[in-house]
């Protein structure tokens, strides 16, 4: 077999890997029940094409820890709910390794650096990367110009002033991830960092073959292939687990999956056109506070273009102290409107992180109604008319495009 056969069979590997992927999204346990099959195409067909982003990834970006590089997850090549006030840098470590990274804080609300066991994403045994070591922005050894540096080795290095270890119990870390949390869009400005592996610095990396290329796009074939079957479990288990037309409250990260220290509220509401949702709950004291929604593939919904999430920052406050939202396919004509884009299976996903010691997040009151109907509830808020949603909207789509994930100072 000559060198270009070799290359085309990574290729066509891929593309068998994703034919394959396909089939396990579309014979999902609950999709042949949908009382909507076209929508639940879409919103698998969505889904796809993040793992697929995700995956190429996986395997041309990441697969090499001796010469790591930050992968940067954004809204096009993220699986699943996308948190629209994020920024995610994921990195591929080896436990045998010494690395820096060396970065400027930003001034996003929340920052943190975590080392884990594990792939990004969900595998076909619905596990992710377990914890293994993990630091806030605010516990950085910071220099006068808010530079630093932060070493992730087996044993501290002498002299070092951050420091994540790469193991805990039998866990070896194979992945790092940086998450910076945004309350202002606009105010608040994102860091810089980059990892380099101390013993290969300034060693070339491997030459670019069509056997190295084929290794590429294997890892990325795995990758895909488990992933989607790994989300495919994890969907249904949550529909299994969530009740139809009911909003959690608020409980902890369960311990070695997600984000520590993040509390969350989670629900599943069947929509019709004329539906809508009213959300209350009370100002926190945590760093970061949100509200998200998306479909029930755990798609995130635009946030670019339409108000789908809302932090507490940009939400307007009542009288009370409280955040009002209406999820609902019409606008209601009021602030704090999160727009369904018309999804019928509507998952709503609340977020605290960075709560003072010992406090919890309030109570959430969640009510169903008509939009008509829920207009009686609303008769104190003030008009939120067509003119001012424009404006509204079209001051979002640039935050949300040049201030914390784009270009800054246009």
């Amino acid at each position: 077999m000559n060198d270009l056969q070799t290359e085309l069979n990574g290729v066509l590997q891929f593309a068998k890997a994703i034919e394959q992927a396909r089939g396990i999204m579309l014979t999902a346990p609950w999709y042949a029940f949908s009382p909507n099959p076209e929508q639940e195409l879409a919103a698998a067909e969505k889904q796809l094409k993040h793992q697929i982003a995700a995956a190429l990834d996986e395997g041309f970006v990441v697969h090499d820890p001796l010469h790591p590089e930050f992968r940067v997850m954004n809204q096009h090549n993220q699986y699943g709910l996308y948190n629209p006030d994020n920024k995610y840098f994921a990195a591929t470590i080896a436990s045998d390794g010494i690395y820096i990274i060396r970065g400027k804080k930003g001034t996003s609300a929340s920052l943190e650096i975590q080392v884990g066991a594990g792939n990004p994403g969900y595998n076909e045994n619905l596990t992710s990367p377990i914890t293994v070591d993990q630091i806030d922005g605010e516990k950085l050894n910071l220099r006068s110009d808010d530079t630093f540096e932060l070493y992730i080795s087996r044993e501290k290095p002498e002299g070092a002033e951050n420091w994540l270890k790469n193991y805990k119990d039998d866990f070896e870390a194979n992945s790092v991830l940086i998450r910076e949390s945004f309350m202002d869009w606009d105010k608040e400005k994102g860091g810089t960092w980059y990892i380099e592996r101390v013993d290969t610095v300034g060693r070339p990396n491997a030459n670019l073959t069509p056997t190295l290329l084929n290794d590429q796009y294997a890892r990325a074939s795995k990758y895909l292939i488990n992933a989607t079957k790994g989300w495919v479990k994890f969907v249904d288990r949550l529909r299994a687990n969530l009740a139809s037309d009911y909003l959690s409250q608020p409980r902890p990260t369960q311990d070695g999956s997600g984000l520590p220290g993040q509390w969350n509220a989670a629900g599943f509401f069947v929509m019709g056109p004329d539906d809508a949702i009213m959300i209350t709950v009370s100002k926190s004291k945590a760093k970061y506070q949100s509200i998200q929604i998306g479909d029930f593939w755990f798609n995130a919904l635009d946030f670019c273009q339409r108000q789908t999430s809302l932090t507490a920052a940009q939400a307007q406050l009542n009288a009370n102290n409280e955040y009002r939202f209406v999820i609902s396919a019409k606008d209601p004509g009021v602030t704090n409107w999160l727009d369904s884009c018309g999804t019928q299976n509507v998952f709503v996903f609340m977020r605290w992180q960075g709560l003072p010691e010992g406090e919890e997040p309030s109570t959430i009151h969640a009510k169903k109604a008509t939009l008509s109907e829920l207009r009686e509830c609303l008769s104190d808020e003030p008009f939120f008319g067509p003119k001012k949603r424009k404006a509204q909207l079209a001051a979002r789509k640039q935050s949300a495009l040049t201030k914390p994930r784009g270009f800054r100072n246009i």
